[in-house]
């Protein structure tokens, strides 16, 4: 069909382009096992399943090779030609498609003019393209070089010490790794900086508390499935926890999350504490009181006795993309609501991220039950998707840092298998995955052969899962086409 001619435009004003940088999607993924599970690994078992089972590479070891990504603030250039055939190359891969039924918009990254339209206005289950809209709201609300931070406190009247979670569901179980992103902040780090305070203070003896209060209501979506636990697929959402909730060991194809995340991470910040020398007691002795405090009757206050922070929020949201982890992507829906006012929570969370972008962009008839995407119930429309790619694309704040975060074609997290035959579309796509039993999406920006940068929204509902293979590779051509397309 010819494209729509006249459309709301984004409320974003069109500013300077700034801040799109391959940045660290110049890294290889370094290991599949914290990708979302419906995304890289099908043929998991469940009501989820993608059947037949879509056959994935051996896990890589985990390693990083660096490779020259286009960027896409490389190809904004105005003076590159608009392709202004575009609907002929669309719509000869659909005529072609053993599947119909898809929604898709197309526009020009920079002038926002739609350039293909068809049921752009349908909202359908977008799978995990959800994190798109998550990882916006982070990016605007909360600021993309925040970090979030994990502390501990002293309360010398019972001589405790709580160790207090401050949503960093990356933290490393050993010490801090200041060029990770997983594991940039450690238990142990923190657990060695805690002795270190106490022992200043003469302090050799301590009870130890946890407090998750940062987070509230239930932990665990009603719309989810527990067995989803085992899978790796979720795990509950709570404001501590050592990689994700991932248990077991890391050369599994993939493993499970735990039950007990937070409790966990205070098992291993327990024994830390003691291998730092301090003792642990359910019963120890309150600190003596100062000579002030004995002459004014006060008792001391609970003090931070240390802290170790995450990676940026620009680093957190990229993982969420590049890895599509569910978990990730919940925890920074619960952050959005906290940073909006609201109580970090499941229940909070989507709403909440839905608010943070509507002074950017019109959401239309967009709604959303999780962050993350696991839920058939959210609904998201081609156009509203695209909407927000193009308004990262013109952004001059941390909103410009979303098209770079996102997978690349042939390289990295979700789409390091596809497009990799393809030498235009290799490295050109960027763009993020979705994928349930009867779902595909892909939501993204490509370099066409012109040197023109297009954004674009391809989805796809009510899939027979025996077709869903075709369904995606039908997306697949058609993003192909984009990038090899001259289209005048």
């Amino acid at each position: 069909m010819n494209p729509t001619p006249e459309r709301k435009k984004s409320k974003r004003s069109k500013k300077a382009v700034a801040g799109i940088t391959a940045g660290s999607l110049a890294v290889l993924l370094a290991g599949v096992a914290a990708l979302d599970a419906y995304d890289v690994f099908p043929e998991l078992p469940g009501i989820l399943t993608t059947e037949p089972a879509i056959e994935v590479q051996d896990v890589p070891s985990p390693h990083a090779q660096g490779k020259d990504v286009p960027a896409p603030a490389s190809a904004l250039d105005d003076s590159a030609p608009v392709p202004t055939a575009i609907t002929d190359e669309v719509d000869k891969v659909l005529s072609d498609a053993k599947v119909k039924g898809f929604g898709i918009e197309i526009r020009d990254g920079l002038s926002d003019d739609i350039l293909y339209a068809k049921n752009e206005n349908k909202p359908r289950t977008p799978a995990s393209v959800t994190k798109v809209l998550t990882g916006s709201a982070a990016l605007l609300t909360i600021g993309g070089e925040k970090r979030l931070s994990t502390t501990t406190q002293f309360d010398p009247s019972t001589s405790t010490v709580t160790l207090q979670g401050g949503g960093d569901s990356l933290l490393g179980a050993g010490e801090s790794q200041p060029g990770a992103v997983n594991g940039h902040a450690g238990l142990a780090t923190l657990a060695q900086q805690t002795a270190e305070s106490l022992k200043s203070q003469n302090v050799a003896e301590v009870a130890l508390d946890l407090d998750t209060s940062r987070y509230s209501g239930k932990d665990f979506s009603p719309g989810w499935e527990r067995v989803d636990i085992a899978k790796g697929v979720i795990t509950p959402i709570q404001p501590l926890m050592i990689d994700t909730g991932y248990v077991g060991s890391k050369d599994k194809e993939w493993r499970g999350r735990s039950e007990h995340p937070a409790k966990d991470a205070f098992a291993v910040f327990t024994k830390e504490l003691k291998a730092a020398g301090i003792t642990v007691s359910k019963d120890p002795q309150p600190a003596d009181a100062t000579d002030d405090d004995a002459q004014t009757g006060d008792e001391a206050k609970p003090t931070e006795l240390a802290e170790v922070e995450s990676a940026t929020i620009s680093e957190i949201v990229e993982y969420a993309l590049v890895h599509s982890d569910n978990v990730v992507a919940e925890v920074l829906g619960n952050e959005v609501a906290i940073a909006q006012g609201e109580p970090g929570s499941l229940e909070a969370g989507p709403q909440a991220v839905l608010d943070a972008l509507s002074d950017t962009v019109d959401l239309g008839q967009t709604h959303l039950e999780d962050t993350s995407g696991l839920s058939y119930d959210n609904q998201i429309s081609p156009h509203d998707l695209t909407t927000i790619l193009q308004a990262s694309v013109v952004a001059d704040d941390s909103l410009s840092d979303l098209i770079a975060a996102m997978p690349v074609g042939g390289l990295t997290g979700t789409l390091t298998d596809r497009f990799t035959k393809d030498r235009n579309a290799a490295g050109a796509v960027h763009a993020k995955t979705g994928t349930l039993s009867t779902v595909t999406s892909l939501a993204g920006g490509v370099l066409d052969a012109d040197g023109r940068y297009l954004v674009f929204t391809l989805q796809i509902d009510d899939v027979d899962k025996d077709k869903i293979l075709e369904a995606r590779k039908t997306v697949d051509d058609i993003v192909a086409a984009l990038a090899n397309c001259g289209c005048r």
